[in-house]
């Protein structure tokens, strides 16, 4: 492992709005760095030595990670346009530390879901237009569309044959070579068979592979997802697809496939219902599973810019009479505001939340999972009663 230590030190005349500006996007380096562990930021409390105001400090698991981070064109033009102008000095430190023994690491978080769907071109208006993502690529046999810098978030696949969409695979980043490494030893040693991705997706990644869960559903895990250098100009679109919500009639088999060999942690149980299962971006949850009577995916969870865009995409359905299947839900769980579209033509319900819960790094370690009764409000706080599901 490889401890990286920047201390650093604004310049007194440095407006407090680009202090808190490059704070703020120093907090979203895990996320655009998957290879950083263990980030740390704040302000320097020390007694003893003011020399500099704020420190961060992060873990790589090689010496390869970090300079692949630091050499990063996104990093380069981050220190050239933003971090110089403000900061006055600096210092910098990176040694080689022992790796602590931990956790098994799971998926970095959700990139994709494929979908078989009977009317492509109606689909693929649909997901302009009421999910706001953008279209990539599309041949009579398939499509792919994004929502921000990712090579895609949707993946569809022409089956005319099929009445309805379904979804067929689920694709999840991994951090790195060894995560990756890991988990297909786990795959492995849990006695399911490792599946190659399919043609294409072995194109748009550096490494990875497949595996069924316990409900024939094709997840794929790789690495080096390829991404664009900008998201799409479209100002009202997702910014990030968070989850899927599985129905499962294997709930006990999935929970114990999901979290005991791929390493997704709990972060909250509605006993014998539901359970809420985490990767390491540390969404709240970037997987749900739902003790079912069938299997399908119910949903995708796609997270906007604000609870205003979650309102204008609920205009737009409304506008132009797209069912919508649940109206403006509040989450308990991931604490956001949501509606969910559902045309089965274009498979799964759509959920459009306003944000969606993060835990802290501290968070993400210690959290125990909540154990809540089977109680409407705790899906939804805006239920009035206990027997208030009709809504949902």
């Amino acid at each position: 492992m490889i401890n990286h230590t920047v201390m650093f030190r604004f310049r007194p005349d440095a407006p407090s709005e680009a202090v808190e500006s490059i704070l703020a996007e120093l907090r979203t380096f895990p996320k655009r760095y998957p290879a950083m562990r263990e980030f740390s930021l704040g302000p320097n409390i020390s007694t003893r030595d003011s020399t500099f105001t704020h420190a961060f400090s992060v873990r790589f698991a090689s010496e390869a990670d970090l300079l692949a981070y630091v050499t990063s064109d996104s990093h380069e033009r981050f220190v050239r346009e933003r971090w110089r102008p403000v900061v006055e000095a600096h210092h910098i430190t990176s040694h080689e530390a022992p790796d602590k023994a931990g956790r098994p690491r799971g998926p970095y978080g959700m990139e994709y879901a494929r979908i078989e769907v009977p009317d492509m071109a109606r689909t693929i208006e649909f997901l302009q237009y009421h999910v706001g993502l953008q279209l990539e690529q599309h041949t009579d046999e398939y499509a792919y569309l994004r929502t921000d810098i990712e090579h895609h978030s949707i993946e569809l696949i022409s089956a005319p044959q099929h009445a309805t969409g379904q979804t067929v695979a689920i694709g999840y980043s991994v951090e790195n070579d060894e995560a990756l490494a890991d988990l297909r030893k786990r795959v492995t040693d849990a006695g399911h068979e490792i599946l190659a991705l399919q043609d294409r997706q072995k194109g748009l990644c550096a490494d990875g592979f497949a595996v069924r869960d316990p409900n024939g559903l094709v997840v794929e895990l790789f690495t080096g997802f390829l991404e664009y250098a900008e998201p799409p100009v479209t100002e009202l679109r997702p910014v990030d697809l968070v989850h899927p919500f599985i129905a499962t009639t294997e709930y006990e088999e999935s929970l114990k496939f999901y979290t005991e060999v791929l390493g997704f942690l709990p972060s909250d149980e509605i006993v014998g219902s539901t359970t809420f299962l985490r990767c390491e971006d540390r969404y709240h949850h970037s997987l749900a599973l739902q003790n079912n009577k069938e299997h399908f995916v119910a949903h995708l969870c796609f997270a906007t810019k604000s609870l205003d865009h979650v309102m204008r995409f609920r205009a737009r359905a409304l506008y132009k009479g797209e069912p919508i299947a649940s109206d403006l839900v509040n989450h308990s769980a991931s604490t956001s505001i949501a509606f969910y579209m559902h045309e089965p033509l274009h498979g799964p319900r759509y959920e459009l939340c306003d944000a969606h819960r993060v835990f802290t790094p501290e968070e993400h370690e210690t959290h125990v999972a909540r154990r809540m009764p089977p109680d409407p409000r705790n899906i939804d706080v805006w239920r009035p009663a206990s027997d208030d599901w009709g809504r949902f």
